[in-house]
């Protein structure tokens, strides 16, 4: 039995490893997408939570501008309320 769960632990350990190239792209995707697209306010801010993660310095403060701007665009706030960061 202990057998089994160091084995079974080591094969999902090995599912959840992500190589670093992988991850790499991943977050210069969603960067890309956050400067190329309207999205909605919701998930510029969770785009930059993980760049924020990525290493992206000052993500979380250019994602709340985006949001900010995305909300301005729909008609829910006056675009100068928004500030770049």
């Amino acid at each position: 039995m202990k057998r089994l769960i160091i084995i079974l632990s080591a094969l999902l350990s090995g599912c959840a490893i992500v190589p670093m190239g992988v991850a790499h792209n991943a977050c210069e995707l969603i960067e890309i997408t956050t400067r190329e697209t309207m999205m909605s306010p919701g998930w510029y801010i969770s785009a930059g939570q993980v760049l924020e993660a990525c290493g992206e310095p000052d993500a979380t403060k250019r994602a709340e501008y985006s949001a900010c701007r995305a909300e301005a665009w729909n008609g829910y706030r006056p675009k100068e309320e928004c500030e770049l960061p």
